[in-house]
């Protein structure tokens, strides 16, 4: 406190309180704390009142419709693991017949419990003595698919040896996916991944409804495969931790499911809106030398664009700002999956109907032209005004570097006395192409451009569309 009459009367009123709690430890036979000494009381003066209980932490309406989607998306995940168990009692016998000492481990979301219904089923083997390298590698594969010809759960099989690490893909009748690996190389990361997300999800259990509500929002708007742009689900669990992390560093809240998925929405625009699309991946000390970079776990993710216009629609709609965030007949998850994945439809809708037609579509139409080409539309007038003026500029330029280079050559010396120039030199020289028609003042209609500068415009009209 400070050297005044207020600072004084509080520090009294603490030394009081201080020694009010001494008293109280004294009657309860407890050594006095803070070093305040006091005369013991009677221990019946002690009050002996039980301290009232806490009320319940009320949590946000959202934060219960994240709760019930997971407990829902696991009930749904629980009809198939009977199955899941009896494919792989089945690999099992299959690999032990060929390999004695070869074991078959599970890895991936089924072996983490973050799995939905449409989950894969990824099966490592250990101890195929195959040897190290892709070809041997690939020819156990090969022995491993000719043992399961004819096995009930085998619907299908496709052995894609051309992968970084080689697979074999195997399709059941009840549509499960089933992906079967020979761990032999320490690029194989599946084991070390599964450990370190049920490391994960032991320290922060409320990572595995955010993260079944959100690969299911991503499947449904198709940004869940790597293969095709989006985000895996492993880069998913791994930003979700650093986020809780994040969170509980700055003392935030980490229990309300509902202001995590925010909060969650909210870091990724702030991050990746900002060009940002290296996250280190956690396992690269344990597979990488000192010194080398480490791996990139969103290297495959370049549908980022896309992932950060479906999370913006996403923080729009559920912002406790709406009148639908306490309204307990509105409910938030299906709003979001419905009209989310309706606005990024209308957005991929609106981008391919105003891609540029092809180059041939907007030839102007000569003055001999078919019927055909007369009936093409006419381009518009700014637009084809500002094109030709551009090629305006770059031909002056062209020419004016040409000019330049010429006078800066050497000059040629003449045919000496007598001889014949070659048939070469005797070529006259091509005339350059005349360059394009400016804009003439008051002409009416529009000034058509070249076919190489619209193909041009459309390509990089498609480049930034594709961006």
């Amino acid at each position: 406190p400070s050297p005044s009459s207020g600072g004084k009367e509080g520090s009294t009123k603490a030394q009081r309180k201080l020694a009010q709690a001494g008293q109280q430890e004294r009657g309860r036979g407890e050594a006095p704390r803070h070093g305040v000494s006091s005369p013991p009381v009677p221990a019946a003066a002690a009050p002996n009142v039980a301290p009232p209980p806490l009320p319940p932490m009320r949590t946000s309406k959202l934060h219960d419709e994240i709760f019930a989607f997971a407990q829902a998306s696991i009930t749904r995940g629980e009809a198939a693991h009977a199955e899941v168990q009896g494919i792989l009692a089945s690999l099992r016998a299959l690999v032990s017949s060929r390999w004695p000492q070869a074991t078959v481990e599970l890895y991936g979301s089924r072996a983490t419990g973050l799995s939905l219904a449409s989950s894969d089923v990824d099966v490592t083997l250990l101890g195929v003595p195959c040897g190290a390298g892709r070809e041997a590698v690939g020819g156990a594969l090969k022995e491993l698919h000719a043992l399961m010809e004819g096995q009930p759960w085998v619907a299908s099989q496709k052995l894609v040896l051309s992968a970084r690490i080689p697979v074999l893909k195997v399709a059941t009748p009840s549509s499960i996916p089933v992906d079967i690996t020979i761990s032999d190389s320490a690029q194989h990361t599946g084991l070390l991944a599964r450990d370190l997300v049920l490391g994960y999800l032991s320290e922060a259990p409320q990572l595995t409804p955010l993260v079944l509500v959100l690969k299911s929002f991503l499947r449904e708007l198709g940004l869940n495969d790597p293969y095709t742009g989006g985000m895996s689900s492993y880069s998913l669990v791994v930003l979700l931790w650093l986020f809780v992390c994040e969170s509980a560093h700055r003392g935030y809240n980490t229990t309300d499911l509902g202001y995590q998925l925010l909060g969650f929405f909210s870091m990724f625009l702030y991050r990746f809106d900002s060009q940002v699309t290296h996250v280190d991946d956690p396992l690269s000390p344990m597979i990488t030398a000192p010194g080398e970079p480490r791996e990139n776990i969103m290297h495959s993710c370049y549908q980022i664009g896309r992932v950060c216009r479906t999370f913006h629609r996403a923080l729009q709609l559920l912002s406790p700002e709406t009148p639908e965030w306490d309204d307990p007949a509105t409910p938030l998850l299906p709003r979001l999956f419905s009209e989310a994945s309706s606005a990024n439809r209308a957005t991929q809708t609106e981008a391919t109907a105003t891609t540029p037609p092809p180059a041939a579509a907007r030839t102007p139409p000569s003055s001999g032209g078919s019927s055909a080409a007369a009936s093409a539309p006419p381009p518009d007038s700014a637009a084809a005004s500002a094109i030709a003026s551009v090629v305006e500029e770059l031909t002056a330029e062209v020419e004016a570097q040409s000019t330049a280079e010429a006078a800066a050559a050497p000059p040629v010396p003449p045919a000496a006395k007598g001889e014949t120039p070659s048939a070469e030199d005797a070529k006259p020289l091509a005339p350059s192409p005349p360059p394009p028609p400016s804009p003439a003042s008051g002409a009416a209609g529009p000034v058509a451009a070249s076919p190489e500068c619209r193909r041009g415009v459309a390509e990089e009209a498609a480049t930034k569309q594709r961006c």
